[in-house]
């Protein structure tokens, strides 16, 4: 069984100052805006069952200014190439049905993200990041998580406790 260790849906409101991209103070009046996340990071039993972790955030203004930033990342034990290609296959597949452009921009956002520059390595095998995303309808945007196949293929199998240290 596969049960989050934590989970957590926020939600905020108020005002805040208007900024520009570098994130100095506009000036000027307050701006009302609401803001939500729901984040989750799951720890299977089954060690042969790889860490998942996905977020997704969503953030408004009453002015109509709104934008969804989130993704999601793996990091296994024992990694079975099998399924981490099935895992980047399949957001590959999402991504591309909504923009071709999708998945190289945040795979790279991802690794550039999850890279340990002291090590020069990854935490991980990767993922997918998007921050700032409002081109098209928000229901669409949220349509990046498969983590099912995985599980179902491991959830069962035998493992020993020297595994799951």
């Amino acid at each position: 069984m596969c049960k989050p260790l934590c989970r957590s849906w926020n939600n905020a409101s108020g005002c805040t100052r208007s900024r520009n991209k570098s994130g100095a103070n506009r000036g000027g009046d307050d701006v009302p805006f609401f803001a939500c996340g729901l984040s989750c990071v799951m720890h299977p039993r089954n060690p042969h069952c790889p860490t998942m972790h996905f977020n997704y955030r969503y953030f408004e203004t009453e002015g109509g200014t709104w934008w969804f930033g989130g993704g999601t990342d793996i990091t296994p034990s024992y990694i079975d190439e099998e399924y981490m290609k099935n895992f980047h296959g399949t957001y590959k597949e999402v991504c591309d049905r909504h923009d071709p452009e999708y998945y190289p921009k945040f795979k790279k956002w991802a690794d550039d993200y999850f890279l340990i520059k002291h090590r020069g390595e990854r935490r991980g095998l990767g993922g997918i990041f998007f921050d700032d995303l409002n081109d098209r309808d928000p229901d669409e945007i949220f349509e990046f998580f498969d983590y099912g196949p995985i599980i179902e293929k491991y959830k069962n199998d035998p493992y020993t406790e020297e595994e799951k240290r």
